[in-house]
């Protein structure tokens, strides 16, 4: 499946890494959650459940996980990446849901629970309720009759840099995906580079500091390329060897060319 929506591409190239989703259950699900999940099962799920009219701007990511009591649980990610807060996401979540409920019977499957989570970056606080009844205008009295679940919502767009938790790769996506709508990323820009560079001493960090560098060319205006450029000599010229040679890179090729033939 091709995603050009570059929010949609870092989320699913950030989050699709099962050691990033791991600890984001980690760190975010509440605690009597994440004791029934043996999240040393974790693994990614096909999306094909999703309709074909869906698959271009399809951001959601499924998860399977065996629960610490027996059998298994489904964690449901989607990812809302627009500026303000969406009031059908309950809608757009069940619909995924009773779809990939929908696959399990076909396969003569037993019914899972699916936990759906969702990922908040956008400009304005989240202030949409999380209960798929809030919107429906219903009597108490048919409440009992129509669908009841709620998702579990994380809002970054208020988080500072500091106050994001888990390991380097998490709190990376995680700052990353909150700069994208800060005012001040242009004067922030050097910081947010300085924590992205420690995952250059990572396995495959390299391979990913591309794809963030990739996202923050093209998801945002609040910086422009020569910024950009200027913060990454900046990193380079503080000893990061190998640093330098990625913005080397991407000052003589260009950002987006250097990132396609990269």
């Amino acid at each position: 499946m091709t995603i050009s929506n570059p929010h949609d591409r870092f989320f699913r190239e950030s989050f699709g890494r099962s050691e990033i989703a791991r600890n984001y259950l980690e760190e975010y699900l509440p605690e009597q959650v994440r004791r029934l999940l043996d999240l040393d099962t974790l693994a990614l799920q096909d999306g094909s459940f999703i309709d074909e009219t869906m698959q271009e701007h399809q951001t959601d990511l499924l998860y399977q996980v065996q629960l610490t009591t027996g059998g298994q649980a489904y964690v449901y990610f989607l990812f809302e990446h627009k500026s303000y807060p969406d009031p059908l996401v309950a809608l757009q979540l069940l619909r995924y849901m009773v779809r990939f409920w929908e696959r399990q019977v076909k396969e003569n499957n037993a019914l899972s629970p699916i936990i759906p989570l969702v990922i908040y970056h956008g400009e304005k606080v989240w202030r949409v309720p999380t209960d798929f009844l809030a919107l429906l205008d219903a009597p108490a009295a048919l409440r009992p009759y129509l669908p009841a679940f709620r998702y579990h919502l994380n809002d970054f767009s208020y988080l500072s840099d500091e106050a994001i938790r888990g390991e380097i790769w998490l709190r990376v996506s995680l700052a990353t995906l909150r700069a994208i709508f800060n005012p001040h990323l242009r004067e922030e820009l050097g910081d947010l580079l300085a924590l992205i560079f420690q995952l250059g001493k990572q396995r495959t960090g390299l391979e990913y500091i591309r794809t963030i560098l990739y996202y923050l060319s093209k998801a945002t205006e609040r910086v422009s390329r020569e910024d950009l450029q200027t913060a990454l000599l900046r990193q380079g010229a503080q000893g990061e060897r190998t640093m330098a040679t990625i913005a080397q890179e991407f000052i003589q090729q260009g950002i987006e060319q250097g990132i396609e033939q990269g």
